[in-house]
């Protein structure tokens, strides 16, 4: 079976799941563009993109 990553709507985070593991009630959603892997919360990109903790983030999630 292929697996399928969703992206939370709220912050991005992409996760095989049905909810956001961060924020538990938020549906994640198939429909979104590009992704980020972070190692390093001290780089530009991350103070750019908002993010804090480590992980692979969605570029754009649509609704």
């Amino acid at each position: 079976m292929k697996k399928v990553y969703k992206a939370c709507r709220i912050c991005k985070r992409l996760t095989l799941d049905d909810v956001c593991p961060v924020h538990g009630d938020e549906k994640t959603r198939e429909d979104w563009f590009g992704f980020l892997i972070i190692n390093d919360t001290n780089s530009i990109i991350t103070k750019k993109a908002d993010i804090k903790e480590p992980g692979i983030y969605a570029i754009k999630v649509r609704s």
